[in-house]
This record gives structure tokens, C-alpha cells and sequence, in this order.
């Protein structure tokens, strides 16, 4: 090693212990990198208010812990994922950023009503809000009941009411019977609450909920009717590509639906009186006898002089009598359709009584009533010419719609996850080429540095000349007397 060092120069010496740092800082990284804790997800996706519980409980188990994905996910060593989340979940903290019933864990004794009630109130939001983020939209929720104050000898006549606010995920949206079953299970918790006192809203502050009856006004009426006639004409418009999906094939015709509706809703009451059953004497009434009352009235009357007295009498007879009474109350029920358009093209050419027969056809689909003013118009492409671009016609169209496409190219196949393993092996491969460079860039310069010694064959003088051809000449003498074969006695 000494003469190795003593034959490098300034520049190898150099390298060699720039290469001899640079594989002892590998090596010392390498060990760091393969003896440090594997951390592993404890939490992911928390609330702002859930990561501050979750990691002032891991600072009182003097737990190290780290923070990733902005904050929202915790991670702790990967041999104390599960008993960790055990123990957190065992300490009842407070998730979804409110609290549950775990309030009355450690009551006091000297509490008052009102903070009882209060606190029962906390308590019936924080269960509400954990059950509706349990849904896969729902990123973040909020309930608020209002609850009207009831006394012992007082009964509110307010209303008990709730709002939910509800944070969907990216791209997450929630069906009409979803937000109904969120208004269904509100109204389940609380008492007194129905479901149509439940407003609904999301993170743009818009409503989920449908108006209540007597309350349909303004954009959510226009909503409401709006959406009563977009599902009238998506089912007569499915009736129909039925029909000629069927008969044409699919794709080979268009159709359109237009429905205008009555959505006006009427409420029509009908009274009328029942005659009597009982049969009249000589025009008398009848019915049934409810009231009877009989007065009399009288007194003496006479002439003074003739002092004669006579007595006078008054009666009155009044009856009362009861017939039939019905009264009858209709509501006609909005959403009736009040006219019908449909309108089909197809791509096949139609002769004739062809169009007559599939309008007949289509008519019955529909339920189509001349009476009511619904119309149907059928066509085909041929009967339509003009230019369809600068230099295109209909019928180039035609034969473009009929064309074959072009088979597309098969998707390449998605590259199979990299094997977190074999990752891990890969990187102990780094420090082995690093040396094997290392050695290989040493072996080179050295090579280089080293003088080459090139063997020089002496120069002879005629004498030194002449004295080696004798001594060659002797030798080649000698071997030819040993080759020579004995003479035979």
C-alpha cells in the first residue's frame, strides 16, 4: 500500500480519498436509511379540529409521530399502528370535530338543568354529524337543531326544526332519495321533528331539499316543475328508441319528445243538501224530527159594565227536522300532460305508407291523442338535400354515418405496481457499483501513471558478433555428432 501511495500522484490521491468519503458517507446513510423506523399511517383524511385531538393525544403517550398529506394524516412506527389506534379510539376523543353522548361520561353532580340540556343537545348533533360523515360523499358535516323551550304548564307552539350542512367530496354528488334519507334520519333522532322541517344544504349553500307543500315558490317551484317535465319526456323518449332501436337497429334513428304539463294544482269542494226520506201529508215536510216546542199563551178579557169575564188562549207549534248533508272534496292532482310533440328522423330511406305505419306505430307507444292537439312528425334523411359543408352533401353525410370505422388501437396494458420489496433490495445495489466504479476508475489511472518498461535487446560489436556465430556454430556441431549412429561390430 505504501508503494502504491508513493507511485500516485497529486490528482490520484485526490480521487482516491474523495472515492474513500464518498463510499464511507454511503455506507453510513445506508445504515441510517436501513435501521430508521418504518412509519405507517395511523389516521388519514382528518379534520383540522380531529388532527389537533388526535396528536395531543399521541404527545400525552409520549408517541413519535409524523405529519403528511398537508397536515390531514398522521403516521407513527409501523409496530404500533393497531395498538395505537386501539387506544385512541378507547380514549373517546372527540372526532368529526364535535362531540357525542361520551359528554355525560364524567357528569357532574351539581350541573344544572340548563346546562343539561345544553349538553343533551351537543350530545344529539355530535351522534348526527358522525353518522352522516359515514357516508361515502359526505366529506364534513354540521346539524343544528332548534328545539323550542318546553315548559311543565306551557306548551310552545313553535316548531321544532333542523338544518344539516354537508361538505361533499371532489366530484361526489348525492341523490334525491340520499338527501331524503338524511332528512328521515334527523327527523328519527329527534322528537317532534318531521321530515319536511329538515333543510339540507351544501358547502355552496345551496338546497337539497325539496319545498314542502304550500311552501313551492320562487326557484325551487321553476326547479320542481322543471324537473317533473324532464322526467315526463325521459320516458316517452325511452318508449320510443325502443321502438326504433328495435325495428332499425340502435343508433339508426333520432327522436325527440316535448311534453308540456299542467302542473296547476286545484282543489274543488262540492256541498249539496239531501232531501228527506219521510213522505209529506198534504205537502207537509219532512225528515227526521230533531226539535219539538209547544207555547201557549192566554188571559182574561171582558166588558167592565157588563162585568162579564172571558179567557182568551194563544198557541205556537215549532219543529225542527234534519235532512242529508254531503260534502265532497276533490283535489286534482298536478303533473297531467296537457300536450305531446314527437319527433323522429331516420337514417332508412321510407316509401310510401312506410312513414304513415311507423308514425301509427309510434303514436301508440307514447299514448298519443290527436284530441288533446299532440302531434308526431316522422322523416328520413333522403328527403332532406342541400349542402352539408363546402363541398359535402347530405348523401356524402349518409355514406359517412354508414362507413365502418376504423378498428382503435387496444389500450397498452397498465404497468403492474412495483413491488415495494424488491425496491428495498435495489438500493443495496447502490453502494456495490459505487465501488466497483470506484475500483475500476483506480485501476485506470493507475495504468496510466504507471511507466511502461519496454525490454531493449543489447547492441554488438563485431568481435561479441563473432564470438556468439562460433558458439552457435559449436552447439549445432555438437548435436549433429549425438544424432550420428553407432557403427555395428
Amino acid at each position: 500500500m505504501k508503494d502504491i501511495w508513493a507511485g500516485l500522484d497529486r490528482r490520484a490521491r485526490a480521487a482516491l480519498l474523495v472515492g474513500g468519503a464518498v463510499i464511507a458517507c454511503g455506507a453510513i446513510a445506508l445504515g441510517v436509511w436501513a435501521y430508521r423506523p418504518n412509519y405507517q399511517v395511523l389516521f388519514a383524511d382528518l379534520a383540522p379540529r380531529d388532527a389537533a385531538a388526535m396528536t395531543a393525544e399521541l404527545d400525552k403517550l409520549k408517541t413519535p409521530y409524523r405529519l403528511g398529506g398537508d397536515g390531514n394524516t398522521i403516521l407513527v412506527p409501523q409496530d404500533q399502528v393497531y395498538k395505537l389506534r386501539l387506544k385512541l379510539m378507547g380514549r373517546e376523543t372527540p372526532l368529526y370535530g364535535a362531540v357525542g353522548f361520551e359528554v355525560f361520561n364524567n357528569a357532574d353532580l351539581g350541573m344544572s338543568e340548563f346546562v343539561q340540556k345544553v349538553n343533551y343537545q351537543r350530545a344529539v348533533q355530535g351522534e348526527l354529524t358522525r353518522t352522516i360523515q359515514a357516508l361515502d360523499e359526505v366529506q364534513a358535516a354540521r346539524v343544528h337543531l332548534a328545539i323550542p323551550e318546553q315548559g311543565l304548564f306551557k306548551r310552545s307552539q313553535t316548531k321544532a326544526k333542523a338544518s344539516v350542512t354537508l361538505t361533499l367530496k371532489p366530484g361526489a354528488v348525492l341523490s334525491a332519495a340520499q338527501v331524503v334519507g338524511i332528512q328521515r334520519l334527523v327527523a328519527a333522532s329527534v322528537p317532534d321533528i318531521t321530515t319536511g322541517a329538515v333543510t339540507v344544504l351544501d358547502q355552496r349553500g345551496l338546497a337539497l331539499t325539496r319545498p314542502a307543500d304550500g311552501d313551492d315558490s320562487g326557484a325551487q317551484g321553476a326547479n320542481a316543475q322543471l324537473d317533473a317535465k324532464r322526467s315526463t319526456e325521459d320516458y316517452m323518449l325511452k318508449k320510443v328508441n325502443g321502438v326504433l332501436d328495435r325495428m332499425f337497429g340502435a343508433g339508426q334513428a333520432i327522436a325527440s319528445v316535448d311534453a308540456v304539463l299542467n302542473l296547476d294544482q286545484s282543489k274543488v269542494t262540492t256541498e249539496e243538501v239531501l232531501p228527506g226520506h219521510g213522505s209529506a201529508v198534504q205537502g207537509g215536510p219532512a225528515g227526521v224530527v230533531v226539535r219539538e216546542r209547544h207555547s201557549a199563551q192566554g188571559g182574561p178579557a171582558g166588558d167592565a159594565t157588563a162585568k162579564t169575564e172571558t179567557r182568551t188562549e194563544n198557541s205556537n207549534d215549532e219543529a225542527e227536522y234534519q235532512v242529508g248533508r254531503r260534502v265532497e272534496q276533490l283535489a286534482v292532482a298536478s303533473g297531467s300532460v296537457k300536450r305531446l310533440s314527437v319527433a323522429v328522423v331516420v337514417r332508412h330511406p321510407l316509401r310510401g305508407a312506410q312513414a304513415d305505419e311507423l308514425k301509427e306505430l309510434l303514436a301508440s307507444a307514447v299514448g298519443l291523442n290527436a284530441q288533446r292537439g299532440d302531434t308526431m312528425v316522422v322523416r328520413s334523411l333522403d328527403q332532406f338535400a342541400g349542402p352539408v359543408g363546402d363541398s359535402g352533401t347530405m348523401a356524402d353525410a349518409r355514406q359517412a354515418d354508414h362507413a365502418v370505422p376504423e378498428p382503435s388501437p387496444l389500450p397498452a396494458p397498465a404497468p403492474a405496481p412495483a413491488d415495494p420489496r424488491r425496491a428495498a433490495v435495489g438500493w443495496y445495489w447502490i453502494p456495490v457499483l459505487a465501488v466497483l466504479s470506484f475500483l475500476a476508475a483506480f485501476a485506470v489511472i493507475r495504468r496510466r501513471r504507471d511507466p511502461v518498461v519496454v525490454a531493449v535487446a543489447p547492441q554488438l560489436d563485431d568481435a561479441a558478433r563473432t564470438a556468439m556465430l562460433r558458439q552457435v556454430r559449436a552447439w549445432i556441431d555438437t548435436e549433429s555428432v549425438a544424432r550420428q549412429p553407432e557403427p555395428r561390430g
